[in-house]
């Protein structure tokens, strides 16, 4: 674990809680630092049209697979933690987020859990449920994507 972990945040998991204020701060390698070397990170949707989609496995492949696409694409503009939960290593985090997309400038808010869980002070799986379909019209500005014509 990072030596700037602590316990204070929105959970009770100090590794999630410097998790969060390195995403907020879009530090990569602060991120990292908490990851376990093969850790495993799913974010439901399709990586032929939103590139941080998909299933990623080790520190490499998320520093160019989910953060550098993610950082790359989009404009934070609130994010917000509504609740919290912890159980047998296992964190649950859930809140709303507003982006601004740059390849469509389309702005989203929606509302997500993410589930962690934490071994040894490090991240050794990520998961997100959001809305992916919704986030994939807003990321390519197509609002019809995934409709049938």
């Amino acid at each position: 674990m990072t030596s700037d972990a602590t316990v204070e945040g929105p959970t009770t998991d100090p590794t999630v809680n410097a998790y969060l204020a390195a995403f907020a701060d879009r530090d990569v390698d602060r991120l990292l630092e908490l990851v376990a070397e093969e850790a495993a990170w799913s974010v439901p949707g399709d990586s032929e049209i939103v590139p941080w989609a998909g299933t990623h496995h080790g520190r490499e492949t998320l520093r160019y697979g989910y953060f550098g696409p993610l950082f790359e694409a989009t404009q934070p503009l609130a994010f917000d933690i509504l609740h919290t939960h912890a159980s047998a290593g296992a964190v649950f985090v859930n809140g709303r987020f507003t982006y601004r997309f740059r390849p469509s400038a389309e702005v989203l808010e929606d509302e997500f859990v993410m589930r962690f869980t934490v071994a040894d002070g490090r991240i050794t799986s990520y998961r997100i449920y959001e809305d992916s379909l919704t986030l994939a019209r807003a990321y390519t500005g197509d609002p019809t994507l995934g409709l049938l014509s």
